[in-house]
This record gives structure tokens, sequence and C-alpha cells, in this order.
């Protein structure tokens, strides 16, 4: 995640033992995912900010993708 530059525009932060990417810095109820290692092959994703949270279990190779398409809906 770190070496994509579209998820470092995100305000990375780590957070209970995961990555949290916030759309919006500055506005805590902004849409955000959490990120956390299961393995290393798979990750725990959760999306917030919508009307309820969405976990998902995403394997390694689809992660950034996964992100990126999380992060850039309206």
């Amino acid at each position: 995640m770190h070496a994509d530059e579209m998820l470092q525009e995100f305000f990375p932060t780590i957070t209970h033992r995961a990555v949290r990417l916030r759309v919006d810095p500055l506005n805590c109820a902004s849409r955000r995912v959490l990120v956390a290692e299961v393995d290393g092959e798979r990750y725990d994703v959760m999306q917030s900010g919508e009307p309820k949270a969405i976990w998902v279990e995403v394997p390694s190779g689809d992660l950034i993708s996964y992100l990126r398409a999380a992060l850039e809906q309206p």
C-alpha cells in the first residue's frame, strides 16, 4: 500500500494493528477503509461510512486494486 501513489493520498494511519485509509482526513464521518493482515496471503478489509460496515477477506494479490476501487466510489 505504501508504494501506491493513489493510496498514499487517503490519509493513512495505523490503528488497532491495522492501516486506516480515510477519504477526508478532516471529516471523521467520511468514508474509510480499515485493512488488517490475516496472514501473508489474506487481508481483512472493512469499509465504513456506509449505512453499515462491510467486511471482506481479500487475497494479497488483489488488495491494491480492491482498495483503489473501494476508495474511488462516490
